[in-house]
């Protein structure tokens, strides 16, 4: 696909066009306060390093209305289910990183694939253009050239960017991408090598990756009764912030809010961190304690996603779990763990 140009004086004009009967969303604000919102297009800003939250909550809220049900015989559907689900609306998210578009990529085939599709995550997965801004400078503790990305990384977007001479390089990556862009004004140009160059030295800032865990089925078992679980567990708290911020962790529960008239179901995210998460109505727990709990979240990372997804990882480097983690886990030294496990 081709590259283009959008130059200072003409980005006002081009995030106005992407506007044409789409909303817009794009990063706004920085730190805790920096998330997704619907953006006029003359106020987008390019200064941020990252979103607080991941972009999953574009497609996947953390509280979402499912339907509902009437017992009344004289209300509208008496004792039928009526789709509450948000109605899927054309929107262009600009400013994705590319960790977090991977990450969108990974929890995709989840909730689509061969046996099972979520009509409500399809609805507004599918009519969503995502334009990536690549990373020049990424933060200390960023790292997803370490699990597979790239800060120029492809996965899962329409249309790549980047900032250049205080406008926009742009590369179109999809059919519906290339005719995005050529509703714009952006002008063509030949920008491969110069991709290549900043891409390489975004990289090299990323430090060493060679310590990070290789898929290696056969040492399954090795690495499930490996003795530095207790140890890795002990400082856990068990809040689950690691998950809720994460782009790819996707689980959730499912609760009718009911009473004698009728009610909702909700579906809300749920953490496998919590001691309740896989309590069974015996009052058995297969994960009785952290050890269990901790040993699942890494496994479940850096294991069993990358066999079921053709070596792709559940961890794409974006970091927030090592900024956010109150006991100061960092899933980089568990993974160093992990590979001397499967070295010896």
């Amino acid at each position: 696909m081709p590259e283009y140009l959008v130059k200072e004086n003409a980005l006002a004009d081009f995030f106005r066009e992407l506007t044409q009967d789409r909303r817009l969303l794009t990063p706004q604000g920085q730190g805790e306060n920096c998330r997704l919102e619907e953006t006029d297009p003359s106020k987008v800003s390019l200064e941020y390093t990252n979103t607080h939250k991941s972009p999953k909550e574009c497609f996947f809220p953390q509280t979402e209305k499912l339907l509902a049900f009437s017992k009344e015989a004289d209300k509208p559907h008496p004792n039928e289910y009526r789709d509450l689900g948000d109605k899927a609306v054309a929107t262009v998210i600009f400013g994705l990183r590319p960790c977090d578009a991977r990450g969108l990529c990974v929890a995709d085939k989840v909730f689509q694939n061969d046996r099972f599709t979520d009509p409500y995550w399809k609805g507004k997965y599918e009519k969503t253009l995502k334009i990536g801004l690549a990373c020049l400078n990424p933060s200390p503790q960023c790292f997803c050239a370490a699990m597979g990305g790239s800060p120029f990384g492809e996965a899962g977007l329409d249309v790549l960017a980047y900032p250049r001479d205080k406008g926009l390089g742009l590369k179109t990556l999809t059919e519906a991408g290339e005719a995005l862009i050529k509703t714009t004004k952006a002008e063509p140009g030949d920008l491969k090598s110069e991709i290549a160059d900043l891409e390489k030295k975004a990289i090299e800032a990323q430090g060493p990756i060679d310590h990070f865990v290789a898929i290696n089925e056969r040492k399954i078992m090795e690495l499930y009764k490996a003795p530095h679980w207790p140890t890795t567990a002990e400082p856990c708290l068990g809040c689950g912030v690691c998950t809720f911020f994460c782009p790819t962790c996707h689980c959730f529960d499912i609760q009718d809010e009911a009473n004698e008239r009728g009610g909702i179901r909700m579906r809300n995210w749920d953490t496998c961190m919590s001691a309740l998460f896989t309590q069974h109505g015996s009052g058995h727990n297969p994960r009785p304690s952290k050890t269990e709990r901790i040993r699942q979240r890494f496994m479940h990372k850096l294991k069993y996603i990358p066999i079921k997804q053709d070596g792709v990882r559940g961890c794409t480097g974006c970091g927030r779990c090592v900024v956010m983690c109150p006991a100061n886990i960092d899933i980089r030294s568990v993974a160093a763990l992990m590979a001397q496990t499967q070295a010896s």
